[in-house]
């Protein structure tokens, strides 16, 4: 069962996308490995050998790879500190990323189920000069940036709409400034929970 209710999640991310290349090598040195030795798997018939099928750690994989795309456009606002980004993603997408953070977690307490997931990640972590547990760090600062789920983040998602002209779905007039500054403020301080700055 999903996490996430809505079809379309508003994602409010920095401008600056510093934070997103420490765990960029998610995608094309975790992820997409781990897909191809599940799908090895799935071959001989052990479709349950790394818990997660194929689709969802390729999915998990191109929401990386296509926030990183967005992300390298430069964003609208070029003061420093005060750009951010607006991005609408689907649920579904985004509970791929959930699934592989929460298999990801088993895999690092140990768990019998995921024992192999376990050892592939220790291998391809080693790679990376990262550890299971670095690994299952970062895949979760990327779903705690982009599944913040607080009403600051749709008073940002409403008014960066309203500049441009589009229907935001959120009733009522636009946000005021001072209610902005205040989104502003606390949308940061998911970020900084998050590990990001």
């Amino acid at each position: 069962m999903s996490r996430l209710r809505d079809p379309d999640r508003p994602c409010v991310l920095p401008g600056d996308p510093s934070w997103l290349h420490e765990v960029r090598y998610l995608e094309e040195k975790v992820l997409r490995v781990v897909a191809k030795a599940a799908a090895v798997a799935a071959v001989r018939f052990e479709e349950d050998r790394f818990v997660l099928s194929v689709g969802v750690l390729e999915g998990a994989a191109s929401v990386i790879g296509r926030l990183a795309a967005e992300m390298e456009e430069p964003a609208d606002d070029e003061r420093e500190g005060e750009a951010v980004r607006v991005l609408f993603l689907p649920g579904w997408e985004l509970d791929y990323l959930w699934q592989v953070l929460t298999v990801f977690r088993r895999a690092q307490a140990g768990e019998p189920e995921a024992a192999d997931l376990r050892e592939l990640l220790d291998g391809v972590g080693e790679g990376q000069g990262r550890t299971v547990e670095q690994i299952t760090g970062d895949v979760q600062r990327v779903a705690a940036m982009l599944m913040l789920d607080i009403p600051a983040v749709r008073t940002l998602a409403a008014a960066v709409l309203h500049s441009l002209g589009l229907q935001s779905g959120h009733g009522g007039p636009p946000p005021d400034v001072a209610a902005v500054r205040a989104a502003l403020e606390q949308v940061r301080a998911g970020w900084a929970a998050a590990g990001v700055r």
